[in-house]
């Protein structure tokens, strides 16, 4: 199943589950089953042959290697079935360590009904979660580690993490944490058996194969809209516990200490490697630092409007942040993204001070060293990027003494200059760029970049250009503009790029959704491609096994229709003895998905049954045959 599929059946399995929750736990339950049922039966299938052969044959060489197959199919689905979960990571608090973080522990616990914690674990992660781990593997006896990172409770205040531990307790309580529980272990199970399948192919796992195909991708769907709308019933959880003001603060607050991480934290952070060989010794601690700092209101309102346009994704289980405070009771939080509405009125210590009578020292100090060990890699990168920018540098500027730069050298000393020094001392460098190239998308986009961190309103009409040239620039762009003129009290006007970042998204989605719907009723144009672009695909067509011709089309649009949405028809070879066969056509379109680079948004089809009547179309449009073996 490909992406694009595996997101469509998501989204039918997303409306089913709204409309019928309970008989939606019941098809996974019944699809979870039917996993386990296929490998016991296939295990004893495998056993009753290795009875059969001795009780009624005689033991020779020859029966011993026909043996061999069905004893190797049974060891392999019984390791697989023997999960191996790995104790968690952490230091492990004792309650003298942490006493109030112990009494809330077991306040949540009471108030969920969810099951007894044996461990409690101090991480270095921006993270807190329960981990029930299998002292039996697939048997049970369940031990429960609770998780809790130092970095979120330097983050959080008292209030924001009793929502969170409600929230992390709300999966786990009463049959509701029981089933998850276990389809948990299901997909972890899955996991490792097609994980060990794959490593011991020559023991005839090839019989697991054409079940695998289908069930996997099906199960995966199905148990991600499962694990998503718990999320959403452990956020109630966290409602019921600590109302609905406390819970959507705290997801909130979270997001926004997120960002001031990735947004100025981490750049910060790896620009000193322009000049430093070498990470600093007190990472970690720094990082914690930066968690206990409040947020400035204007770049914490930039922030939360930031992350209200953001949709959900299909590679994650959490939903969007806007999604889940239209869950518990903010539906128009999209129209209305006042932080205000959501702030606390009461100033609360900081959660490690109220939380831990002590912080141990020695783990602060192991996660320094850690973080020194892990960061040097991408330290040692960055540095020497810089060094060779430099050198750059200086060979473009000693060459711009005597000749005329093209547009390309011109944009690299620009991109240098910006690496190695500041967007300030490179905006007579872009403005060199655009004297040239006025429509040029990234100078212009920089250029704005630069204009507005100076302050300079003249940067607003160079990101709107880009934001023409280049419309996937537009989320990148509208945040730029909008927090320009949100930070000068001109909201009405940054309203406006805020509602920009939602359209576009949407547009983006409508796009999608339109390029993945074929029918014999759309329209079709030629693909447009230059000879140099059309000779690239067709060399890698080439080495496609079974693959007889291909067509590529360009499918015309309503939906951003300057981005070409094509469509390639394959049909595959076939024999007088063997016809068209469904599977190696979906072998076939998997392969080219995985291995083929193409000039744009494919979709791929084969020109069969629903797709047959396409094949006189595309073959009306000329050059559409780009393919034939």
């Amino acid at each position: 199943m490909q992406e694009k599929e595996f997101v469509a059946l998501v989204e039918r399995l997303e409306t089913y589950e709204r409309k019928h929750p309970g008989t939606y736990r019941f098809r996974v339950g019944l699809l979870a089953a039917l996993g386990y049922l296929f490998l016991f039966g296939i295990m004893t299938f495998a056993l009753l042959m290795v009875v059969g052969v001795i009780f009624f044959g005689r033991i020779n060489y020859l029966v011993i290697k026909v043996l061999i197959i069905p004893l190797g199919i049974a060891a392999v689905v019984l390791r697989s079935l023997w999960i191996e979960f790995p104790e968690p990571e952490g230091h492990e608090l004792k309650y003298n360590d942490a006493p109030r973080l112990f009494e809330l522990v077991g306040q949540v616990r009471n108030a969920t009904k969810g099951p007894p914690v044996h461990k409690v674990l101090l991480t270095q992660d921006y993270n807190a979660g329960i981990i029930q781990r299998p002292r039996l593997g697939m048997f049970g006896w369940h031990q429960n580690y609770l998780q809790v990172g130092l970095p979120l409770l330097q983050a959080l205040s008292p209030t924001d993490i009793r929502a969170i531990m409600a929230h992390e307790f709300g999966h786990l309580s009463g049959s509701h944490g029981k089933f998850s529980s276990w389809i948990y272990r299901v997909r972890q199970t899955w996991i490792q058996v097609l994980q060990n399948m794959e490593n011991n192919r020559r023991y005839g796992s090839g019989i697991f194969e054409r079940f695998f195909n289908w069930y996997a991708p099906y199960f995966a769907a199905y148990s991600f809209v499962l694990a998503r709308a718990q999320e959403y019933e452990a956020d109630h959880c966290a409602v019921k516990m600590t109302g609905q003001k406390s819970a959507a603060r705290a997801l909130i607050n979270l997001e926004i200490k997120s960002k001031s991480l990735s947004e100025e934290f981490w750049p910060s952070f790896y620009r000193r490697a322009d000049k430093q060989a070498q990470p600093p010794r007190d990472s970690f601690e720094e990082m914690l630092k930066t968690l206990r700092q409040p947020v400035p209101p204007e770049k914490a309102q930039m922030w939360f409007s930031q992350s209200l346009t953001t949709r959900h994704r299909y590679d994650d289980t959490h939903p969007a942040l806007a999604d889940r405070l239209a869950s518990i009771g903010y539906k128009d939080v999209r129209k209305n993204a006042d932080i205000n509405l959501f702030a606390s009125n009461s100033d609360q210590p900081q959660s490690d001070q109220y939380f831990l009578a002590r912080v141990p020292e020695s783990f602060i100090q192991q996660q320094n060293r850690l973080w020194q060990e892990r960061l040097a890699d991408g330290w040692k990168e960055r540095h020497k990027f810089v060094a060779e920018a430099e050198k750059a540098l200086v060979a473009l500027n000693l060459k711009a003494e005597v000749e005329e730069l093209t547009v390309q050298e011109r944009w690299e000393r620009a991109r240098f200059t910006i690496g190695t020094q500041s967007h300030a001392a490179a905006i007579p460098l872009l403005n060199d760029v655009l004297a040239l190239m006025p429509d040029h998308a990234a100078a212009n986009f920089t250029l704005g970049e630069a204009l507005l961190e100076q302050g300079d309103e003249a940067g607003v009409k160079h990101v709107e250009r880009a934001m023409e040239k280049d419309v996937h620039a537009t989320p990148a762009g509208c945040e730029l503009i909008y927090f320009f003129l949100n930070t000068r009290g001109r909201v009405e006007e940054a309203e406006k790029y805020r509602r920009c970042i939602i359209n576009y998204n949407d547009e983006l989605e409508l796009g999608r959704r339109e390029r993945e719907n074929i029918s014999k009723k759309d329209d079709f144009m030629a693909h447009g491609l230059d000879r140099e672009a059309l000779d690239a695909l067709r060399a890698q067509l080439v080495n496609v096994t079974n693959l007889a011709s291909a067509h590529l089309v360009r499918k015309v649009c309503k939906h951003l229709p300057d981005e070409p949405g094509y469509v390639l028809g394959i049909r595959t070879k076939r024999t007088w003895y063997r016809g068209q066969s469904n599977s190696r056509d979906q072998l076939v379109i998997q392969h080219l998905a995985a291995n083929v680079s193409y000039p744009g948004y494919t979709f791929i089809i084969a020109l069969e049954h629903n797709y047959k009547p396409l094949r006189k179309i595309f073959k009306r449009i000329d050059g559409s045959e780009i393919y034939r073996a």
